[in-house]
């Protein structure tokens, strides 16, 4: 059992999220720190930021951030206060990465979207590159 989980959440694909939590949460100590991250695109970079009005970035992160409360409150069976809801920019795997290490979390738990085996040998899975990389245990819950 573990005392801090991280959970990559990504609110475009439904149905994976929520078994992806129910594993987190058998291998979650009672009272650990279940962390929610969803990675936005890099709105902050000077090419693409400059399409957009000042402001939006932080809107969206904001957005986002409602969208996952809403969706832990409504879609599983955990309470969005006993979680931490993080919001970041960034390339999935990257910023996915960089957060366990930043939270000290004790373990990852994600998903692993179905993809074709030439598309996993051309660029690899966001999952494959956490499992390679990542310094704590990863368990990978396949969707």
């Amino acid at each position: 059992m573990y005392n801090s989980v991280l959970v990559p959440v990504d609110l475009a694909e439904q149905g994976y999220t929520d078994k992806v939590i129910e594993h987190a949460l058998h291998v979650l100590k009672p009272g650990g720190n279940l962390i929610l991250l969803t990675a936005l695109a890099g709105y902050q970079m000077p090419i693409v930021g400059s399409f957009f009005q000042p402001g939006t970035f932080d809107k969206a992160v904001r957005t986002v951030h409602q969208k996952l409360v809403e969706f832990v409150s409504n879609e599983l069976p955990i309470d969005a206060d006993t979680c931490t809801i993080k919001v970041v920019e960034g390339k999935p795997a990257e910023s996915i990465l960089k957060t366990a290490q930043e939270q000290n979390v004790e373990a990852i738990v994600m998903a692993s979207h179905k993809q074709s085996r030439m598309s996993n040998m051309m660029i690899g899975s966001v999952a494959n590159k956490v499992v390679c990389q990542a310094s704590v245990p990863v368990m990978v819950v396949k969707g």
